[in-house]
């Protein structure tokens, strides 16, 4: 059987979009109302968080269903369990603002490249690389690229960005999220997207468009346990095959290397130094043939500099 045949739906396309959050009920709040735009009609919602703490104060539409779990690979499982019959499955972060069309011209592509089993999308502006982006800048530079021609122009991609992605049901309904990642699940996306490499392409979508604004959360400054899982995921994933090693020794070594290197001197080498014990941590427990990404976890908060 071909590649191409394995992966062409029989039936209808049943296109659905899971958000996993914690602890951010007003950017929930933000995201469930602007995916309200997309195009795209008959599209299911399923919301997955830790507790009831976590949803909007104002009430989420009708048609939106909730899960709970706690830690994002979970809560990204949760979703998928949530929406069996989906064809395609649809996942953005809690502070993605996605322009109107994104859905629509993502399931344009999946109909015309059949083999391809996931996608990404074209990031405007990333606060997950530097300042968060302002709602307002968001929004701007999201309207301005409505001027652009579709161009349909992609490129095989060797990953799929967290904060947006989808993927083509059929064929791999078996792959799910690795669940022994806590918390954030530093890396989840690569991962994943490794594995679904064995059943076929990978594509980044130019006409598929958001903006990352990157609100940074509490979790992301616990530095210590960040630290432990820069180094702990890389070796993890090489360990169960997901990552060859070169990848996992590139994933790793550069995040020890500026940990080292900003940690002697400069405004950050505070939290740098947290950074760099989590990473010391979690080459000890490599070292003793321990592969234990779910430690990050229990570690204690960043002790004193």
């Amino acid at each position: 059987m071909s590649t191409e045949s394995s992966h062409t739906s029989p039936g209808p396309a049943r296109v659905a979009v899971v958000l996993a959050s914690a602890g951010r009920p007003e950017l929930l709040g933000e995201v469930v109302a602007d995916l309200a735009q997309q195009t795209l009609p008959d599209t299911d919602l399923v919301v997955s968080v830790p507790d009831a703490s976590s949803l909007p104060v104002q009430p989420l539409p009708d048609h939106v269903r909730v899960v709970h779990a706690r830690g994002l690979t979970s809560q990204r499982n949760a979703g998928f369990d949530a929406v069996p019959d989906a064809t395609h499955v649809f996942f953005f972060d809690d502070d993605a603002v996605v322009r109107p069309d994104y859905l629509a011209e993502a399931m344009r592509f999946f109909d015309a490249h059949p083999d391809v089993v996931a996608l990404t999308g074209r990031v405007l502006l990333d606060g997950a690389v530097g300042e968060a982006v302002a709602p307002e800048a968001a929004r701007a530079a999201l309207e301005r690229s409505t001027t652009e021609p579709l161009g349909g122009t992609w490129r095989p991609s060797l990953t799929l960005y967290g904060c947006n992605f989808a993927v083509r049901r059929d064929g791999v309904t078996h792959e799910r999220f690795d669940d022994r990642l806590p918390l954030y699940g530093w890396l989840e996306d690569h991962d994943y997207a490794r594995r679904m490499l064995r059943h076929g392409p990978l594509a980044s979508v130019d006409d598929c468009v958001i903006v990352h604004r990157g609100v940074k959360s509490g979790g992301r400054t616990a530095h210590r346990r960040l630290g432990y899982a820069q180094v702990m995921n890389p070796a993890y994933f090489l360990r169960h095959g997901s990552f060859p090693l070169l990848l996992a020794l590139d994933e790793g070594g550069r995040r020890v290397a500026k940990n080292l290197a900003m940690s002697l001197a400069g405004p950050e080498r505070r939290w740098r130094r947290q950074r760099l014990r989590g990473n010391l941590l979690a080459a000890a427990d490599v070292l003793r043939g321990r592969f234990t990404p779910e430690r990050m976890a229990q570690l204690p908060p960043d002790g004193p500099s």
